[in-house]
């Protein structure tokens, strides 16, 4: 009797379990999110490296199109620049928890000492769940402001609540590379 009690008890403890992991999981892809990132910065051209905060969000306008935009203020001992961005995507499903993107922005990179310099953000990528709380992305962009800067990028997204995950990012570009940490929301 001890060890049908100890193993019913095991049994609702699983149970248990398994069901706040339901309870936490996302509520699938979405593209209505606003997220924070404390990001940090290598520019190789100015030997520069910086750090600051970044906002970003996405809106789906209908079923397959969505507008994204981002603002960052970065810092770092001789460098810094503030940069805004703003744009347009489109997404399809691939597969039954994920999804295929691409957008296309415009931006704005103002360094702190130096002119400002406008240019167009193209970028595909593959977001998805690895399982109920872990989503992951992979995205190629190339960024035409200043010397042109191509990015492969990736990242993942744990999901302890259903509308709110914490984010980890990395990007290694041709001309800068950068790795964020964050709280993303869906709405």
């Amino acid at each position: 009797m001890k060890n049908t009690l100890k193993k019913m008890s095991y049994f609702v403890a699983a149970a248990g379990l398994a069901g706040s992991v339901s309870v936490n999981a996302a509520p699938g892809i979405s593209y209505n999110y606003a997220a924070l990132q404390f990001i940090d910065q290598d520019v190789d051209d100015y030997d520069c490296n910086q750090d600051g905060l970044r906002l970003s969000g996405s809106l789906e306008l209908n079923d397959d199109f969505f507008a994204i935009g981002s603002y960052s203020d970065v810092s770092g001992g001789r460098c810094g620049s503030e940069a805004i961005s703003a744009g347009i995507g489109y997404h399809t499903l691939f597969g039954a928890d994920s999804s295929m993107f691409g957008t296309l922005s415009a931006e704005n990179i103002s360094p702190d000492s130096g002119d400002s310099d406008s240019g167009l953000i193209v970028a595909a990528g593959l977001r998805g769940f690895l399982n109920n709380n872990v989503e992951a992305k992979v995205e190629l962009s190339h960024h035409t402001a200043f010397d042109g800067n191509t990015v492969l990028g990736g990242g993942v997204a744990y999901w302890f609540a259903p509308q709110f995950s914490v984010t980890a990012d990395v990007g290694l570009g041709s001309e800068a590379s950068e790795i964020g940490i964050g709280l993303r929301m869906n709405f």
